[in-house]
């Protein structure tokens, strides 16, 4: 079955997105070049931006429930830009450190809307192909990100921020196009006022973090998230200490993103038919084994089939744990139950990374390796064992206590009551 058109505009725009958003390694590189801050501050600069990121999860998952995934997307980018060429512009520390904890926020809210967005726009059984071919665009678009902006920040600097603003008003213009949200049947679905609709978002943040199964997944999502992110941190380090190359290890990460690009639509053909949490053990597993093996690592070669195994688990990961979820989440509730996901996973910037270099400074690279396969092997471990947990089976997550309260949780009209509808409003 063919993806709808709705799909595709949502996908390009994504893409379009991720390709002009400025990564945080770049925003350093342009903070210091042009000397608008101290190298002291630029630190708390990029940490405001992270700290952007982990609040959009939660956030930005209620309110996309809240008003529908796709008015999210389309209001959030047209501020991205204008904060984006503020960010051009703006040269005293404080407005710096604002702007960058807004920024840092919206370019992050959309993603638990875009997933809300497609279990909106495709069956049920096709959310993990449509999942997997959407994270391919945010791929691409992370991965010709930084050869946007390193020419960029050579040629002239402010155009970062231009290309910035553009990208996300393309976004909001393709994601306008796509069908609108379902509206409440009734005036009485709606939330009676400001205070009764941020009621209902902060009920609906903290229902994922009430069901066992979710809360040892989203526990086991952070600290596998604490393993990979060491990709950020340590990693490229120890390959430093090796001897390679600076080019030698974008040639090393080179090969994760094309594997990814050309793995991730396969996962859901190969893994389709396997219980829900087997996926999550086999990828716990490919990334212990992946970031273990760096222990024997040596050199190019070897650091690049230590990048192969931790890849293969990451492809695993991404498409099949929003499938976890979406099939969990009770009707109207899909994008903040993918918001808790992305918490739990933005959380380990915050922690994993920083945590890994401190440990690899105090202890070395190799007794880190070493630790983080046993970190890995318990995760895995934890996901086998989901199944024993109340909530396991899809479909069995209770309903919201007040299914009368959000815009999104109400039934359309004429539609069949939510019992029966899985996780969308839109089918």
């Amino acid at each position: 079955m063919t993806l709808p058109k709705a799909f595709w505009l949502l996908w390009c725009g994504q893409t379009a997105s991720r390709l002009g958003t400025l990564a945080p390694a770049f925003l350093v590189l342009y903070l210091e070049q042009n000397g608008r801050v101290a190298p002291g501050t630029t630190p708390l600069v990029v940490a405001l931006f992270g700290a952007g990121v982990v609040l959009s999860g939660l956030v930005g998952g209620a309110v996309a429930d809240l008003i529908g995934p796709r008015r999210t997307i389309v209001a959030a980018q047209p501020v991205t830009a204008v904060m984006a060429l503020l960010f051009g512009v703006a040269d005293h520390v404080a407005a710096l450190c604002a702007l960058s904890l807004i920024t840092g926020f919206l370019s992050a809210v959309d993603r638990p809307a875009g997933a809300g967005l497609i279990s909106a726009i495709v069956p049920q059984e096709q959310f993990s192909k449509a999942y997997s071919l959407f994270l391919v665009g945010f791929n691409i678009g992370m991965s010709l990100s930084p050869v946007v902006s390193g020419f960029l920040l050579e040629v002239s600097p402010g155009a970062l921020f231009v290309v910035w603003a553009v990208s996300s008003l393309v976004y909001a213009a393709l994601v306008f196009a796509v069908p609108a949200d379902p509206q409440p049947a009734r005036d009485a679905d709606r939330p009676a006022g400001a205070a009764a609709a941020l009621k209902s978002a902060a009920r609906g943040i903290a229902e994922p973090f009430r069901t066992p199964v979710l809360v040892a997944f989203l526990l086991l999502t952070f600290l596998l998230a604490c393993i990979y992110l060491q990709v950020n941190s340590a990693l490229p380090l120890d390959m430093r200490d090796s001897g390679l190359t600076t080019g030698d290890i974008g040639f090393v990460f080179a090969v994760n993103a094309v594997l990814s690009v050309l793995l991730l639509p396969l996962v859901p053909r190969l893994v389709g038919r396997l219980r829900a949490h087997v996926p999550l053990i086999l990828a716990a597993g490919f990334m212990a084994l992946g970031f273990g093996a760096n222990v024997l690592a040596d050199g190019m070669v070897t650091f690049t089939l230590a990048t192969v195994l931790w890849t293969l688990g990451e492809v695993l990961w991404a498409p099949m744990s929003a499938t976890f979820i979406a099939d969990r989440a009770p009707a109207g509730r899909t994008s903040t139950y993918q918001g808790s996901y992305f918490f739990a996973w933005n959380a380990a910037f915050v922690v994993g990374s920083p945590a890994g270099l401190a440990f690899a400074h105090a202890h070395g690279y190799g007794p880190l390796w070493l630790s983080v396969l046993g970190l890995g092997l318990a995760v895995a471990l934890g996901f086998a064992l989901l199944p024993r947990l109340t909530g396991f089976a899809a479909g069995t997550v209770p309903a919201p206590e007040s299914e009368t309260e959000t815009e999104s949780d109400a039934v359309p009209s004429g539609a069949v009551p939510s019992e029966a509808v899985p996780t969308s409003d839109l089918r």
